[in-house]
């Protein structure tokens, strides 16, 4: 068990935290450590009780520590807050002890805080029909497999995106979605009386078809050779998120996979989301394919 030792704070310290404390600021600091402390903790009739409890003791900016008990972390339970080490965190000051220069912290109403302006926020822009255009700051911190679904908060605030919605490559590996992404959203929907908001990465990025549709007109555009199929033909990727049909000319040997080809573009409906293009040349060389029996004379 960690022990609460006194700090000593410095004048501009007590003026800072005080300041926080009396204004009600949100501000960041990082977790240091993760332990058990005996110490004053907030309870539901608002008083306070010195009771053993786990801690995340934070570090300030300018160095000053700051405690934040388990029962303020967060509005979810979590077995143990360890996994939280080094993580940066919103806070609010919730009591300053003068007498033992203890600042108690609570990431918690920091969360409430900003989930409420967010809340106002985007219901404000709803009525003034600007939603669409507004980009907020998000951060991944959670992945469900069964449903496919990304959740990520912003401000405080829960909200879940459809892997369908990452970018514009029809549907991303969830195992190449890191937590703790920093990304930026739109918000597509919500329901305040389902406490629901579904956002949308990828409407932050331009539309690779719209794109296409304006470097028609270009002599040569570069891609990469996605797949070859024996039946369904050639597919590159020539833009982020878009894949065409592929052409070839007969005096051009074979794609590989993987390859890069220079191509021309043939046609492009940014409506229903194809379009096709002829490859022209290999600029980076071709490519030799391997001889599944050449191991044997090696």
């Amino acid at each position: 068990m960690e022990s609460l030792s006194k700090q000593l704070w410095s004048q501009d310290d007590l003026e800072t935290l005080a300041r926080i404390h009396r204004n009600q600021e949100v501000v960041q600091g990082m977790v240091q450590s993760v332990g058990f402390i005996t110490m004053p903790v907030p309870q539901e009739n608002g008083k306070m009780v010195s009771q053993e409890t786990e801690v995340a003791i934070f570090r300030l900016e300018g160095g000053v520590k700051a405690y934040c008990p388990a029962s303020e972390f967060s509005q979810h339970s979590f077995k143990t807050l360890n996994g939280f080490v080094g993580t940066i965190q919103n806070l609010m000051v919730i009591r300053l002890d003068l007498e033992h220069q203890l600042a108690i912290v609570s990431v918690k109403k920091a969360d409430q805080f900003k989930r409420e302006n967010f809340w106002n926020t985007i219901k404000y822009l709803d009525k003034k029909g600007e939603l669409q255009n507004e980009v907020f700051e998000g951060v991944v911190w959670g992945l469900n497999e069964k449903n496919e679904r990304i959740h990520c908060r912003i401000d405080g605030t829960d909200c879940f995106m459809l892997k369908y919605d990452w970018d514009w490559n029809n549907g991303v590996d969830l195992a190449n979605v890191e937590r703790g992404m920093k990304i930026q959203v739109k918000v597509l929907r919500f329901d305040e009386s389902l406490n629901i908001i579904q956002v949308s990465r990828k409407d932050t990025m331009p539309d690779p078809y719209k794109i296409l549709e304006q470097m028609k007109e270009m002599e040569v555009i570069v891609g990469r050779v996605h797949n070859v199929h024996p039946i369904h033909g050639i597919f590159v990727n020539v833009e982020q998120g878009a894949r065409l049909k592929a052409l070839k000319p007969r005096h051009l040997p074979e794609p590989l996979p993987g390859e890069i080809v220079s191509c021309r573009i043939r046609e492009i409906d940014a409506k229903n989301r194809k379009g096709k293009v002829v490859i022209i040349d290999y600029p980076q060389g071709k490519k030799k394919r391997n001889d599944i029996g050449s191991f044997l004379f090696e």
